[in-house]
């Protein structure tokens, strides 16, 4: 799709949608939507519009950074996050105009999928008034830098800026640009110390990245599942059906229930837990963060990265790890992740570690229709 402009009803389809392909973390949708009504009171004259390019439109000199949010969901759950995000971002469009050779950070890019953390990066465009690309930097939302599609595919995650809503900041800049794993390290570090909770942009990247490396059209598609959703929730319809029907996406309803129990420890930045809900079967998901993995009766039926997700059967809001409560009736969906996610034959390694600390020592178990 070539270049649009983006609405406030679309945003929030996109928020909705988003939500939903997260798996689990990425921000709530009620994150997303306060920061869309906090950009609104705070800028009352503004017209509530972005540009949209698809990667095919970027100035081939030009980049496009990412600006998120890192720390625990259960930390950025009530905080005003646009000065966190403003600051990162400021912090490094100044860094980037200090390489050599300097860098013009252009347009503002998604660095995952989720109610949250894909609209922090639409807010950066209508602060900044820049471009927002039609794309994103995981094709779901993952728990840790090293987990992106952006470092499973070989893009630079250095230089990294971070800020706090009080404007202290700082840049990381590592002599391997593609050492994700000290980023993490170093950036869980400064996370805590800024309370759990910091903006963080970096991961410049091209046109030919977003062609060849990473998830394009994953705006598009988040606006589609989230006009899908917000229909069947106005309907009381089931959602994986007609995402299914319309071909929105590739996905299938794993089962419904009440949930009996919800677990979650923070630690490290990171939200740890599971989730047993209680229907038909017994299915239980295992999260850091983001869903890792799913069990029905005790056998192991779906591991990352394709997407495990949830929403409120009561609502039909797509739901994050940290809004499920015990009592909740919830839907347990699967999607198929993008398919540049099976580009690098070495990605599963990456979810081992995060997959061993809830217990999983298997293979890879892909999405199966």
């Amino acid at each position: 799709m070539a270049k649009r402009m983006m609405n406030e009803k679309q945003m929030i389809d996109v928020i909705w949608g988003a939500t939903l392909l997260g798996g689990g973390g990425g921000g709530s949708m009620k994150n997303g939507i306060d920061l869309l009504a906090k950009y609104k009171f705070d800028h009352p004259k503004d017209p509530l519009e972005i540009t949209v390019f698809d990667y095919k439109e970027m100035d081939k000199d030009s980049y496009a950074a990412v600006t998120a949010g890192m720390g625990a969901p259960t930390a950025i759950k009530d905080v005003d996050f646009s000065a966190y995000a403003t600051n990162a971002f400021t912090t490094l469009q100044e860094t980037a105009l200090k390489m050599e050779p300097p860098k013009m950070l252009k347009y503002s890019l998604a660095v995952e999928l989720g109610g949250f953390n894909t609209f922090v990066p639409m807010m950066i465009s209508l602060v900044n008034k820049i471009p927002f690309i039609d794309g994103d930097g995981a094709g779901r939302a993952v728990p840790a830098l090293n987990t992106l599609l952006l470092h499973v595919n070989g893009c630079n995650t250095s230089p990294l800026a971070m800020a706090d809503g009080q404007n202290n900041k700082l840049t990381i800049e590592l002599e391997n640009p593609r050492d994700a794993e000290l980023a993490e390290e170093i950036g869980r570090h400064i996370c805590m110390s800024f309370g759990m909770l910091s903006g963080l942009s970096g991961w410049m990247v091209n046109q030919e990245d977003l062609k060849d490396r990473i998830v394009n059209g994953s705006v598009t598609l988040s606006e589609k599942v989230g006009n899908v959703m917000r229909l069947c929730a106005e309907n009381n319809k089931e959602v994986f059906t007609y995402l299914n029907k319309d071909s929105v996406v590739d996905c299938k309803l794993i089962g419904k229930g009440k949930v009996v129990k919800s677990e979650t420890v923070m630690e490290n930045g990171f939200d740890y837990g599971k989730v047993v809900v209680s229907g038909d079967e017994e299915l239980v998901i295992f999260f850091q963060n983001e869903n890792l993995l799913v069990t029905k009766n005790g056998e192991s039926i779906m591991t990352v990265p394709d997407i495990i997700c949830t929403y409120d059967v009561s609502t039909g809001q797509p739901l994050t790890n940290a809004d499920i409560t015990e009592g909740m009736e919830i839907a347990v969906g699967a999607i198929k992740v993008d398919e540049k996610w099976w580009k690098n034959p070495n990605m599963f390694e990456v979810w081992k570690p995060f997959l061993e600390r809830v217990g999983y020592e298997g293979d890879n178990i892909p999405y199966v229709k």
